[in-house]
């Protein structure tokens, strides 16, 4: 039985989702009524039960009302700048339609990371991350979906703004705890509500943020270190909250991380309790040295250590390892099946974001040189790869 909510097969006899909680309702494939779980055949209309495994759609979950929870929560608060200068500049109708392409713009940016918009408020979006579906990533979401959002905002030619006008952002973000669930009764009711210090935060970094910034805040930041770079803003004193609270300005993601989630140097504590499979991966390494190829699938749940062990046996063998390439997939690029490559190329040709087309054909040529291999004969095919025009200076390569 799949959930309408997060896409989740649960058992036939489940009668809340075990992945987010949500009660399944089965329907009735034919005329959508309701149906008992033990029920042999549709009491509204008497078709047979016994192949039909649908549960209810949204608009089924009328007058459920989510009990309350404590949730870790990281909020984004995204808002349009000048936005009463514009009510002043543009017809009413004009000015919808901006913010409709506003908002479509950062809905899509927040679906990406898989973000939840919680509220529209003219100008202003509230996004929660973690709420209703947790990831262990969430504040890593949130920053990569605001510098999403404001590389969207930054492009030359961005379909938000009018002809002769440019638009910009300012971005809040903040992690708390809070208690989330719907809120009032009845007509009133706001279903996925959360209560808090955390989202109020947010709003007010939001206003300390220049436009197209992103300013976090100091449990954000701590959440990800290792992943951004940051600029510090020092103690500054929001509105409504007592103590002074520590600011960040978001500059940009690291551009050398490891799948430990930070840069290739970053202090680690000592690895305690591997020896046994440290030991293995080494044993297997001698066998490779030897000449009998080997392969090692380390396998297990989220956060149980299995980059750590890879890393201790870098670490060991560290005189030793001349060359070694590394691929890592990710969750946002599921899309893609040549991420990993793509990604890995990017990195050994030191491609930052600053340079253009040309700046990249250029420095894959260079390491195509060093390499000894034919620039005509390789350069199309992995400038394809990389989404690089080659228009300029090659015949488009044979093959795909």
């Amino acid at each position: 039985m799949r959930c309408f909510e997060c896409s989740r097969e649960n058992r036939p006899d489940a009668k809340f989702c075990s992945g987010c909680g949500v009660r399944l309702v089965q329907l009735c494939d034919d005329c959508g009524a309701p149906l008992s779980r033990d029920a042999r055949f549709c009491g509204a209309c008497g078709s047979p039960v016994e192949k039909q495994g649908s549960i209810s759609p949204p608009e089924a979950q009328v007058g459920r009302k989510l009990e309350a929870e404590r949730r870790q929560l990281t909020v984004m608060f995204c808002d349009l700048v000048g936005s009463t200068a514009l009510s002043e500049r543009l017809d009413p109708e004009e000015l919808r339609d901006l913010l409709v392409r506003y908002q479509d713009l950062c809905a899509e940016v927040v679906n990406r990371f898989d973000g939840h918009i919680a509220k529209y408020m003219g100008d202003g979006i509230l996004v929660y991350f973690g709420y209703p579906h947790a990831h262990e990533d969430d504040a890593h979401r949130a920053l990569r979906a605001g510098l999403g959002i404001v590389e969207a905002f930054n492009v030359p030619k961005s379909h938000v703004a009018p002809p002769g006008m440019t638009l910009s952002v300012r971005i809040g973000i903040a992690t708390g705890l809070v208690v989330a669930g719907d809120l009032g009764s009845g007509e009133r009711v706001e279903e996925k509500a959360i209560v808090g210090e955390t989202p109020n935060v947010a709003a007010r970094l939001q206003s300390l943020a220049k436009p197209n910034t992103v300013v976090v805040s100091a449990a954000t930041r701590r959440l990800v270190e290792g992943l951004f770079d940051f600029d510090e803003l020092g103690p500054q004193k929001l509105k409504g909250i007592s103590e002074p609270v520590a600011v960040y300005r978001l500059r940009e993601e690291c551009a050398t991380l490891d799948r430990l989630g930070g840069r290739t140097d970053r202090e680690t504590t000592p690895l305690v309790g591997r020896d046994e499979e440290i030991s293995l991966l080494l044993k297997r390494w001698t066998q490779a040295k030897d000449g009998d190829g080997q392969v090692v699938l380390l396998s297990g749940e989220a956060g149980i250590g299995k980059s750590r062990i890879v890393r201790g046996v870098q670490n060991r063998l560290e005189g030793e390892l001349r060359n070694r390439v590394l691929y890592f997939c990710s969750p946002f690029h599921r899309s893609s099946a040549f991420h990993p490559v793509i990604d890995q190329l990017e990195r050994g040709l030191r491609f930052t974001k600053d340079d253009d087309a040309q700046r990249k054909l250029d420095k894959l040529e260079a390491v195509l040189e060093v390499l000894g291999l034919p620039i005509v004969e390789h350069a199309p095919a992995l400038a394809s790869l990389l989404s690089l025009t080659t228009s300029s200076r090659y015949s488009p390569p044979m093959m795909s």
